[in-house]
């Protein structure tokens, strides 16, 4: 990893300055230099006053899952909160104003405790399989098409279906092009832009 500076907003204290052990922070740009940066040292991250200095990770550790059983465990009791969710509402639909009340905070409920299960078994992740599988799933389609109406639930549908396929197409994907802005410390992911979306400066930088 290796300190960038937001220029927005550094306060030209210069504490870093004195602080670098290699002189990265003293640049003609106000950017620090990459090439010099000591990784993870964050000695000028540290000291910096207006915290205008962070570290760009360049890798990142692989995600843990639960094991096979607690998975298991998880994913029925996902399906069985997102039925009771289902259920709350359409009781709600029917129930009188005092009922209704008491079923819409059940379903909020199961719905909150459907989401942490789907977080916790990994599924809210794009880039993994169980994402894709949930996605794909008869279960989730019973879902969607069970909490929507007419139209709205062959959107939904729909909708599900384009973030598969471009999963999908995308599932060999690795490496993604990142580009920092030597003005302000902005980092663009994916593409290099004309400019930076954030000063609209035309100096970026590969990383």
């Amino acid at each position: 990893m290796f300190a960038a500076r937001n220029i927005t907003l550094c306060t030209k204290d210069c504490v870093c300055l004195f602080i670098c052990p290699t002189g990265a922070t003293d640049t003609e740009n106000g950017q620090i230099d990459a090439e010099k940066c000591i990784d993870g040292c964050r000695l000028c991250v540290d000291a910096c006053p207006s915290h205008a200095i962070y570290l760009v990770h360049e890798r990142y550790p692989e995600r843990g899952f639960p094991s096979d059983d607690v998975m298991e465990v998880m994913t029925s009791l996902l399906e069985r909160k997102a039925g009771f969710y289902i259920r709350a509402l359409t009781a709600a639909d029917e129930a009188s104003p005092i009922k209704d009340t008491l079923y819409r905070s059940l379903a909020l409920s199961n719905k909150v405790l459907a989401e942490d299960c789907i977080r916790e078994t990994g599924h809210m992740i794009p880039e993994t399989e169980k994402f894709r599988d949930l996605v794909s799933s008869q279960a989730l389609e019973n879902l969607y098409s069970n909490s929507f109406k007419g139209d709205e639930g062959e959107s939904v549908g729909v909708i599900l279906n384009s973030i598969l396929d471009a999963l999908v197409e995308n599932r060999d994907a690795v490496s993604v092009a990142a580009f920092l802005c030597e003005e302000c410390g902005y980092i663009v992911l994916d593409g290099k832009p004309e400019k930076c979306p954030q000063c609209a400066s035309t100096s970026l930088q590969s990383i």
